[in-house]
């Protein structure tokens, strides 16, 4: 009775020691520290039985730690993910993503983002070394890049804030008044040449069902959407 609660003793102990380690180690530790906990406790357990009934029970032991083995494999993976929301995110994390114009990063730590222009005017520069006018150029560049625009409405939004507000009303001012070409308004609402009403129509009820501003969608490309439809509606 006294080795049974010695042997119990020490796997609630090595079980408690195990858990302080996992809550601070990594996902490959753990699957090597689990390997070993329920490696030392089925030896424990195997040893414990071998001397109390001389080697009769070990079969049978066997055919019941069996399926009990296949169950913590389950267990481990529960483990791995407690451990993994107890820890929190990861530090250091960061996603990228490309459009033609852009390359852009953001930090998951601090939110920042950072980037590198691919195309246009100022090509080959670093997107957070522009200033808000030649931002406010690149976003008229990339008009007819939905992702583009979006990305550096974003970037506006978060690096100028109420700066940027006032530009961008003036920016869509401009934009209603200035001319549009055939050539842009077709690469806009994504037409061949010569398209038909139908298919102007359609494309822009399309687009515009997308990115409308009441879905979340951006006001500058919305305005945008619905000036290139009014350019080729004219030319049907």
């Amino acid at each position: 009775m006294l080795s049974f609660l010695l042997i119990f003793l020490g796997i609630a102990i090595l079980c408690f020691v195990l858990l302080r380690l996992f809550l601070n180690s990594s996902p490959a530790r753990i699957r090597k520290l689990l390997t070993w906990a329920i490696g030392f406790i089925l030896l424990a357990v195997a040893v414990f039985f071998l001397y109390r009934t001389n080697g009769s029970f070990l079969w049978t032991l066997l055919f019941v730690l069996l399926p009990l083995f296949m169950r913590l494999k389950g267990l481990a993976q529960q483990i791995r993910n407690f451990t993994k929301t107890a820890r929190g995110p990861s530090k250091g994390q960061s996603s990228s993503v490309q459009t033609a114009f852009l390359e852009m990063n953001l930090d998951h730590d601090s939110g920042r983002m950072t980037g590198t222009v691919k195309k246009g005017s100022f090509a080959g520069n670093r997107l957070e070394e522009l200033n808000l006018e030649q931002l406010v150029q690149l976003l008229n560049e990339a008009e007819g890049d939905p992702k583009t625009v979006a990305l550096l409405e974003n970037f506006l939004e978060i690096n100028y804030g109420a700066e940027w507000g006032n530009q961008k009303d003036t920016n869509e001012s401009n934009i209603h008044t200035s001319e549009m070409s055939i050539d842009q308004a077709l690469e806009i609402l994504g037409l061949a040449a010569n398209p038909s009403k139908s298919q102007i129509i359609e494309a822009h009820r399309r687009l515009i069902v997308a990115n409308h501003p009441d879905r979340g969608g951006s006001t500058f490309l919305a305005s945008q959407i619905n000036k290139a439809k009014e350019v080729l509606l004219q030319t049907v």
